[in-house]
């Protein structure tokens, strides 16, 4: 059925690989770890891919390649197969389950650690890796089926994706005690704008939602740190120096009269809907498991948090 396959050179799983570790590396030098003998048996495979299949994978990018639009389809048809290899070799290896999982850190932290705990079942060999990554590299991983599963903001879940809704985040500002006027109540305007801030640099929606805010309030949103996370924002307010607008259910382990928190309703802008992603094709190679261990987790996260 398939001899015409194997009738000419050129095709093997190591060829395969070299294709894919191109598209998540960005570069054959980096694919090569920075080896260059490497890097030319690297270039040697996919150039003999491109000519077993008769098309360019690969197009010139500077002083690099990158791959062409054909390039990325055999990428995807690669990682499912090597996928269902890996799977169909773990089950008969009798490898305890993987299930991958990818969230920002304080979603991480606060939510999806306790609800794992939540359904933790000691009679039940799993294993649970878990990434910190931002909601671009969320949904790359998810599409790329790089991981099982992603707790990320409903609005950045675009097919084929699916997604089931957490929760809905909310925020609020909160200000070290210090910078709090001495008489008087501290107005969002004044918690925004009259405060120096610390904000995540890498969620560009919510920089934005701020700027709209701020020029609402007749002023501008310019933070004077930006962090890598949430956790180090929360750090920022622990030090007494930085105010910071911070999911509402995040505390800092400092004093509650360390700080106060500013809540209003023209914060519900920033509200998002957090929800848990998944690939359709994901549940192919996780089978009934990962399907009821889905719908465990769904649950346990909507339980965690119902608590804040």
């Amino acid at each position: 059925m398939f001899d015409d396959l194997f009738q000419i050179r050129g095709l093997s799983h190591e060829r395969l690989n070299t294709l894919l570790k191109l598209s998540e590396s960005g570069s054959l030098i980096k694919a090569a770890n920075e080896d260059l003998g490497r890097q030319s048996r690297l270039s040697h495979h996919v150039r003999e891919l491109s000519e077993y299949f008769g098309i360019e994978l690969t197009e010139k990018a500077g002083r690099s390649v990158r791959l062409t639009a054909a390039g990325h389809s055999l990428v995807q048809i690669t990682r499912e197969h090597f996928l269902a290899l890996q799977a169909f070799r773990s089950r008969g290896a009798g490898a305890i389950p993987q299930i991958r999982i990818a969230a920002g850190d304080s979603l991480l932290q606060w939510l999806l650690v306790p609800a794992i705990g939540r359904i933790r079942d000691p009679n039940t060999s799993l294993r649970f890796t878990l990434s910190s990554l931002r909601t671009k590299d969320i949904v790359e991983q998810l599409n790329e089926r790089r991981i099982d599963l992603g707790l990320l903001r409903t609005n950045a879940v675009d097919k084929p994706l699916k997604h089931v809704a957490i929760y809905e985040q909310t925020y609020a500002i909160f200000v070290p005690q210090r910078l709090v006027p001495a008489r008087g109540m501290l107005t969002v305007k004044a918690a925004l704008l009259d405060c120096p801030h610390a904000s995540i640099g890498g969620d560009g929606q919510l920089l934005n939602q701020l700027g709209e805010l701020a020029g609402e309030l007749g002023g501008t949103f310019v933070p004077e740190m930006v962090c890598g996370s949430i956790g180090q924002c929360v750090a920022a307010v622990e030090s007494g120096v930085f105010a910071a607008v911070l999911p509402a259910q995040i505390k800092p382990s400092s004093s509650g009269k360390d700080y106060v928190v500013v809540e209003d309703d023209s914060l519900d802008s920033l509200k998002r809907e957090i929800a848990l992603a998944w690939h359709p094709r994901t549940a192919d190679l996780t089978g009934p498991i990962g399907s009821k261990l889905r719908q465990s987790l769904v649950t346990a996260l909507q339980q965690q948090s119902a608590r804040y």
